[in-house]
C-alpha cells in the first residue's frame, strides 16, 4: 500500500497551525534557508525541544504552547507535529506507557509537597513523543530541554525512558494522525482535578530546580 502523506499533513482542533499565524510565521523563521526536509525537521525539533519543560494540562491547542513557551510531553509533541505539518513535513504522534523515575520524584519532594504528590500518581504515566516522515518513520522525542536532561543525570537519574512492556515483554505504542480525542479522555482522567494549578506549580518549581543543576554544569 502506497504511504499516504495527505493524511500526516492535516490540521485538527488541538494541532491548530492553520489557525494560527504565529505558528506559521515561526515555522516560516526556523525553516529559512534550509535546504532539504532533513535540515527543516532539524531546526524545527531543535527549537521545541529546547521549550522548558513544566507539568500542564493534555488537551493544549499548539498555538497555545506556542504563545507560553513552554510545556510537557504532550504540549511539546503537539506544537512540534504542528510546526512539522506547516512545514509540509508528516508527522504523527505515539503515545505509550513508561515507569515513573520515583527517585527523582523522590528528591524534589523532600523539600516540596507538589512533588512528593506527583510521585504518588504510581509507577506508571502516559508519555507521547512524536514519529516523523524522513523517508522512513523516526522517532523524536522534544519532551525535556538540555538543562533539564543534563540536572536529571547530575542528581543520578537515567535520560532513557523505561517503557512499560506487555505479558510478552513487548512495548505498546498507540500511533495516532489526530490526538485530539485522546488528549481529551486523557484530561477527563486527570489525577488532579481543581487544585492542579497549584500542584502543577509547585511541582514546576521543583523542575525548575532540576534546571537550574543542568545550567551549572
Amino acid at each position: 500500500m502506497a504511504f499516504d502523506k495527505e493524511r500526516y499533513l492535516q490540521p485538527s482542533g488541538l494541532c491548530d497551525f492553520d489557525r494560527s499565524a504565529e505558528i506559521r510565521l515561526k515555522t516560516q523563521e526556523l525553516t529559512a534557508g534550509c535546504r532539504s526536509r532533513a535540515e527543516k525537521f532539524s531546526s524545527i525539533f531543535a527549537f521545541v525541544k529546547e521549550l522548558p519543560y513544566g507539568l500542564e494540562d493534555w488537551d493544549l491547542k499548539a498555538s497555545e504552547t506556542l504563545r507560553k513557551g513552554w510545556g510537557m510531553c504532550s504540549g511539546k509533541t503537539n506544537l512540534l507535529v504542528a510546526m512539522l505539518r506547516s512545514a509540509g513535513i508528516p508527522a504523527r504522534y505515539r503515545v505509550y506507557r513508561i515507569k515513573a523515575d520515583s527517585k527523582l520524584w523522590d528528591k524534589l519532594g523532600k523539600d516540596n509537597d507538589s512533588a512528593a504528590r506527583m510521585n504518588g500518581l504510581g509507577e506508571e504515566r502516559d508519555h507521547i513523543d512524536c514519529e516523523v516522515w524522513l523517508g522512513k518513520w523516526v522517532v523524536c522525542d522534544p519532551g525535556r530541554d538540555t538543562a533539564m536532561e543534563k540536572g536529571i543525570v547530575r542528581l543520578g537519574g537515567t535520560l532513557e525512558r523505561q517503557v512499560v512492556a506487555d505479558s510478552r515483554g513487548r512495548a505498546r505504542y498507540l500511533r495516532l494522525v489526530s490526538y485530539d480525542q485522546w488528549a481529551t479522555e486523557r484530561q477527563a482522567r486527570r489525577a488532579f482535578r481543581s487544585e492542579r494549578g497549584d500542584v502543577f506549580a509547585g511541582a514546576n518549581l521543583g523542575i525548575e530546580q532540576i534546571r537550574q543543576l543542568g545550567r551549572a554544569t
